[in-house]
């Protein structure tokens, strides 16, 4: 499938340059010799992070243009999709914005969309022809990448929150793992403080334990789910997220390890895998 490829324009079977111009409105020039190769009845697939309002206009600036050229199926491949979170409305007086990012999308006409981890189900819901591409690759890849650098020992996946836990049965049954540990947490919405964490598990036995999400943000959750099962002996905490935003930086007390993509940015001074991969 050919592809014009905004996260590594190198491989993009369409050649590009990209702009902004001063009002802050992206902007983008095909190169005409590139597309004219192309055969228009086969799929063409867009990749691209959707981290910013920017994106999004980006996105539907293509989508625009390779109509004009007729291109008959066009596909996206969204690495990171922004508003993922917001999958409901949280409070009295908030938007939900999933929904209103969705709607953008859709009016678009994409033959199918594919993301990668989204945050919850809500996202494939309201997006039309989407599709959830798994982090399971990304997590094997991850594990395996840990044991390499470190003597195997015995090792636990650690769900650290209700929203996680829907998804990590799936996951340990792809990596064929039995240990898994859900853990809780207590979330104010008003005020975003977090308190009470805690698991059923009661000894962790020197285990390594990898917590498994899909976005670290401020990295609070981590911090708080490290420390806890620290205190019920585990010897090392391996933090593996899909998504890296790190608003408060990459050392999270009592994690040891980072994994991640650069699915949202590239981010230095952790364990950062190339999202292409899992596209």
């Amino acid at each position: 499938m050919n592809t014009l490829n905004l996260i590594e324009p190198e491989k993009s079977d369409i050649v590009f340059k990209t702009m902004v111009f001063p009002d802050g409105q992206p902007h983008i020039k095909m190169d005409i010799a590139s597309i004219s190769n192309l055969n228009k009845k086969e799929p063409l697939k867009i990749l691209t992070r959707l981290a910013s309002p920017a994106d999004l206009l980006m996105t539907l600036f293509i989508k625009n243009t390779l109509d004009y050229f007729e291109f008959e199926q066009v596909q996206l491949n969204v690495s990171y999709l922004l508003a993922a979170r917001m999958d409901r409305v949280m409070l009295d007086g908030e938007p939900f914005s999933l929904k209103v990012i969705a709607g953008i999308i859709n009016l678009a006409g994409f033959s199918k969309i594919n993301i990668f981890d989204p945050h919850s189900e809500v996202a494939t819901a309201v997006i039309e022809h989407a599709y959830t591409m798994s982090n399971h690759v990304f997590v094997k890849d991850a594990l395996g990448n840990y044991f390499i650098k470190y003597q195997r020992s015995a090792f636990c996946l650690v769900s650290p929150d209700a929203g996680a836990l829907k998804k990590i049965h799936k996951l340990a049954q792809f990596l064929q793992v039995d240990q898994v540990v859900e853990c809780m947490k207590e979330r104010d919405l008003k005020t975003g403080a977090l308190t009470n964490f805690k698991t059923t598990t009661d000894n962790l036995g020197g285990q390594t334990c990898f917590i498994i999400d899909d976005i670290c943000d401020g990295g609070g959750t981590f911090a708080g789910t490290a420390k806890m099962l620290k205190e019920k002996g585990a010897e090392k905490v391996v933090l593996v997220v899909s998504h890296g935003i790190f608003s408060k930086g990459t050392i999270i007390d009592f994690v040891d390890e980072i994994y991640t993509t650069d699915s949202y940015k590239k981010v230095e001074g952790v364990n950062c895998f190339p999202v292409s991969k899992y596209l």
